[in-house]
């Protein structure tokens, strides 16, 4: 009970300095309700290594408030989306504990990997901690279950039931990306809720964090089909090696579609092994598809600016800002990073950033707090990030491309395939 008290204390001093400092903005306490962007999920799993440099943790550093979290010991807990889930087996290899042990007994990012809207209001931890054919519930128990799955009797919460606990000054809601991306890496636009179904439990989420009389701010939902999981084919001609059109008229791709990761590294391996065979399912999601998708994930960002303005929150356009790295780029230490696969902005699986992204998120969104609430929280420092992000170092150096006599080794009717004047002569 001591440390208990010792803890609440120490929380106090440390918030109510940071509210001082900030005037009528009170980050004492700062709550995020998320999925797996918020949470650092990165490089195909959640672990301690990218929750450290999260956009939610960087703000809180910024801001001079505490940000406990659920830390996870690499190799990490969680699956991507698009690509195949592993056995909820752990401790995995160089685990232990799992969960990293601490001083914290309550956490403040509630970001789940995989957290889809209703989700936030429904699913709560349950024994037992690891289940073997829920890999999702092992991760709602691993990070919103301590220590209550420890204590007989003690109140298993929900994301929102677990943030109204913490009776928070400020929340941040990061929701919804979970729904579009399983959308998109499914191939399905249908698997985005509708907007009525959305409505509600959107809305009954702002208004529970309405209550506590925190100040909210809200997050749009990024386009999916606009990260580097999906490759235009002028992305994929720069990581190929061949031409837009041998590639559309090899695999009878029609314009905007667009190639997943899987598909990429599919003809990338038939080019080296000079074999091409048809494309296996979830390799290309088609232009059409991809429209809907975006049309969707516009009417469900649509609503939450309305829910937004119903409920007094704060909206930071993140899908507009995604949006925009893909199609320009960022420039950060004189070092240009893509939106683009292996481009340096996103890692490995391809929709969540690395910690150059994350802190350029964390200062679009202190931006926005200093503009709206008279604030003057000073921004990240991205620079020396730059060097030691993983996504850096999976910049893509572009190959050199295959020229026509190479590629005529393996396409004989190469040249239906070339615009005239690409042709030889």
């Amino acid at each position: 009970m001591k440390r208990i008290l010792s803890l609440l204390v120490f929380f106090f001093l440390v918030g109510a300095e940071a509210a001082a400092q900030q005037g009528k903005l009170d980050v004492t306490t700062f709550v995020v309700l998320g999925e797996g962007l918020a949470a650092g999920m990165a490089d195909f799993s959640l672990k301690d290594v990218y929750q450290d440099k999260n956009f939610p943790s960087q703000m809180a550093r910024q801001m001079k408030t505490i940000f406990p979290q659920p830390l996870i010991q690499p190799p990490g807990i969680a699956d991507p989306q698009g690509f195949t889930p592993l056995p909820s087996n752990f401790p995995k290899a160089l685990q232990t504990t799992l969960r990293e042990s601490g001083p914290n007994l309550f956490v403040f990012n509630l970001s789940v990997p995989g957290m889809k809207v209703a989700d936030a209001l429904q699913r709560r931890p349950s024994p037992p901690l690891i289940q073997q054919n829920d890999s999702q519930q092992t991760v709602i128990n691993f990070l919103l279950g301590f220590p209550a799955l420890a204590v007989p009797g003690a109140p298993l919460w929900s994301q929102v039931e677990y943030a109204q606990q913490m009776r928070p000054t400020i929340v941040m809601i990061e929701l919804g990306y979970a729904e579009a991306l399983e959308a998109a890496v499914k191939g399905d636009a249908t698997l985005v809720p509708d907007v009525s179904t959305f409505r509600t439990s959107y809305s009954a989420i702002l208004k529970a964090m309405k209550d506590t009389q925190a100040d909210i701010i809200v997050l749009t939902i990024p386009d999916p089909t606009q990260t580097a999981y999906f490759s235009t084919m002028d992305a994929a001609t720069t990581l190929i090696g061949a031409p837009a059109s041998v590639i559309t008229g090899l695999y009878k791709l029609n314009s905007g579609d667009l190639l997943t990761i899987r598909g990429l590294v599919e003809i990338g391996n038939q080019f080296l092994i000079r074999s091409v065979k048809p494309l296996s399912s979830g390799s290309v999601l088609k232009a059409s598809t991809a429209a809907d998708i975006r049309a969707r994930v516009n009417a469900l960002n649509a609503e939450i600016n309305s829910q937004a303005q119903t409920n007094g929150a704060v909206v930071y356009d993140l899908n507009s800002f995604l949006s925009k790295v893909k199609s320009d780029g960022v420039t950060v230490a004189a070092r240009r990073l893509s939106g683009d696969y292996l481009g340096g902005f996103y890692a490995l699986e391809g929709y969540f950033p690395g910690f150059v992204g994350h802190a350029l998120i964390a200062n679009e969104v202190l931006t926005l707090l200093n503009k709206t609430f008279g604030a003057s929280f000073a921004l990240v420092n991205v620079d020396p990030l730059v060097p030691i992000d993983p996504a850096g170092r999976n910049l893509f150096s572009v190959r050199r491309p295959y020229t026509e006599q190479e590629l005529e080794q393996f396409i004989p009717n190469l040249k239906d395939f070339l615009p005239s004047k690409d042709r030889r002569q």
